[in-house]
């Protein structure tokens, strides 16, 4: 969208974004996303274009194949 990817999102960029002006609203609606954010001593969301345009909630996780070692092998 804009930005560098670790810009910080403005907050008139934040209103437009959410649909709301209300911080409380704002991050309420970005954990809804699953967007990671800060919050601020003021209350408003801050976060970066990165987290936005690739919110953690989509990404895939890397599982590792889980191995089991033979125990009964130790008797």
């Amino acid at each position: 969208m804009h930005g560098n990817g670790n810009d910080i999102i403005s907050d008139a960029d934040m209103v437009e974004l959410t649909g709301y002006k209300i911080p409380s609203k704002q991050c309420q609606c970005l954990k809804e996303a699953g967007i990671f954010f800060m919050e601020r001593r003021d209350g408003r969301p801050r976060t970066t274009w990165q987290h936005f345009n690739d919110p953690l909630s989509q990404r895939k996780s890397v599982v590792q194949d889980s191995y089991e070692p033979n125990f009964g092998a130790l008797d």
